[in-house]
């Protein structure tokens, strides 16, 4: 070995035993997996638009988590439900004209070695068609965050047939 490459690979060994030098490394956090939809046997139809439906029988959506490995302590899901308001409008902060929206709020517990979580979300009588958002989070993560438009079936039905009737 040349008296120029010994310095060279002084300085290789150097950095490979600084680098074998134990580390700690936080435990990587598993990912939670989240999906939005309407549940239909056993699967989640992801969708943008959503019917109207108040019968449970007919219509079922929500949301499903899961995580692999299953936890191991339990964790806390919240979700924030936001509807558009109904009734009279109000001017907000930069003076527009708008239905105060609605929350609906919601908790549970995601038990320690449970792979996988799910909340139904019916609708009730006198929500409104518009745009929802729907916000979870499990312990402190943000894990969705999925704007969709609720329509009426009945009135889109009804829009369709007289577009369908003015194109002849």
């Amino acid at each position: 070995m040349s008296r120029a490459a010994r310095p060279l690979c002084w300085l290789a060994l150097l950095g490979v035993a600084l680098g074998c030098q134990a580390r700690v490394v936080p435990a990587r956090e598993t990912e939670v997996r989240a999906e939005f939809g309407i549940f239909y046997g056993g699967q989640i139809q992801h969708r943008q638009e959503l019917p109207l439906e108040l019968d449970p029988t007919r219509q079922v959506q929500g949301f499903r988590l899961r995580r692999a490995p299953p936890l191991e302590p339990d964790l806390t899901v919240r979700w924030v439900l936001g509807k558009p308001g109904t009734g009279r409008l109000q001017k907000d902060r930069r003076g527009r004209k708008a239905a105060p929206r609605r929350a609906q709020l919601g908790e549970a517990r995601w038990r320690a070695g449970e792979a996988l979580f799910e909340q139904t979300l019916p609708f009730a009588p006198g929500d409104a068609p518009g745009l929802w958002n729907l916000r979870v989070q499990c312990g402190e993560r943000v894990v969705l965050d999925q704007p969709f438009l609720v329509f009426d079936p009945a009135q889109r039905e009804r829009a369709q047939t007289t577009l369908g009737a003015d194109a002849g």
